[in-house]
């Protein structure tokens, strides 16, 4: 069942902030007192009040110059789909990368007139059925046109409005998605793309990578879960991969007891885990570490890089 209810708004948009342990609320309205950060509390407020959310991939960097149109940089990074019908196109600066930017972009098969709010401007699943994400860094002063710093990373699934992926249409390209997570159906599916990570993965000394974070939920009636990932991309060869994926977020509002005033409780769980670069190396590559934050004597998890696959296993 899809989310009818604000909170699954929300949940989406609390991804990003963090708690480690269990709280119990008596009503919705008591959720952003739990919430730790002050983003996230100015996030929920935005939410419910039905305000505009932060505009993360930069799909409005066109109205902000007018040198470029996406249809520009469509025809930079993927001419071949120039005729497909896009959702987003955000271009975006790569911080403390002079002149570099970040371009992603998602087209859709639904016709870009009936588009709702919420779907512009967006690489949801909910998109259905959304066609092809394409991932580019791009070189760009300001004049002229930009060019490819590497070759994009593009990706077409078949997808159904939920995000699933069917084996027997898509082989094994679910498993080689950039962006697949399982949601709390214990479904595969290829996730929502929310935000740029833009913090410093420096992979060795020559390597730097960026991080885009995706997520699904799951509703229920008047609750519901969401799981977040993230993928970093790195230049590799010549070519933008996908070189580490891993989980980053999990959210739980689970449906608590009925009061004698009428409302309904909440049982928040919040779980967030970091990533740490280590100073070790595995074939020229910093090892990376995954721990869960604020949890005393839990284990991490070390990645390691593979010359083999061109990614951290």
């Amino acid at each position: 069942m899809k989310y009818s209810f604000r909170c699954a708004l929300f949940i989406v948009i609390a991804s990003i902030y963090t708690l480690a342990s269990v709280e119990i609320v008596h009503s919705i309205d008591q959720i952003s007192f739990e919430i730790h950060s002050v983003g996230g509390i100015s996030n929920f407020t935005k939410v419910m009040n039905g305000d505009t959310l932060p505009n993360e991939f930069s799909s409005d960097f066109w109205s902000i110059q007018t040198a470029l149109k996406p249809s520009d940089i469509i025809n930079i990074i993927a001419p071949q789909y120039k005729n497909d019908k896009w959702s987003l196109v955000g271009m975006k600066a790569w911080p403390g990368q002079k002149d570099r930017y970040i371009v992603v972009a998602c087209s859709t098969k639904i016709k870009k007139d009936i588009l709702d709010k919420d779907q512009q401007n967006s690489c949801s699943y909910e998109v259905d059925p959304r066609d092809k994400i394409v991932v580019a860094v791009l070189d760009y002063d300001g004049s002229g046109m930009p060019t490819l710093a590497a070759e994009p990373y593009i990706e077409t699934v078949i997808r159904d409005e939920y995000g699933r992926v069917g084996g027997d249409e898509n082989g094994d390209a679910l498993e080689k998605s950039a962006f697949s997570l399982k949601n709390d159906n214990n479904e595969m599916v290829v996730a929502q793309l929310q935000r740029l990570d833009f913090a410093h993965y420096q992979l060795n000394p020559q390597i730097l990578a960026f991080g885009i974070r995706y997520g699904a939920h799951v509703g229920y009636s008047e609750n519901g879960v969401f799981n977040q990932s993230i993928t970093l991309f790195a230049i590799m060869q010549g070519k933008l991969r996908p070189v580490f994926k891993t989980n980053m977020y999990y959210f739980a509002d689970n449906k608590g007891e009925w009061h004698d005033d009428g409302t309904g409780g909440h049982n928040i769980i919040e779980k967030e885990y970091v990533l740490s670069l280590l100073p070790n190396q595995t074939n020229g590559f910093y090892d990376i570490k995954h721990t869960q934050k604020g949890v005393k004597d839990n284990k991490s998890k070390i990645y390691r890089w593979s010359n083999h696959n061109l990614q951290y296993q």
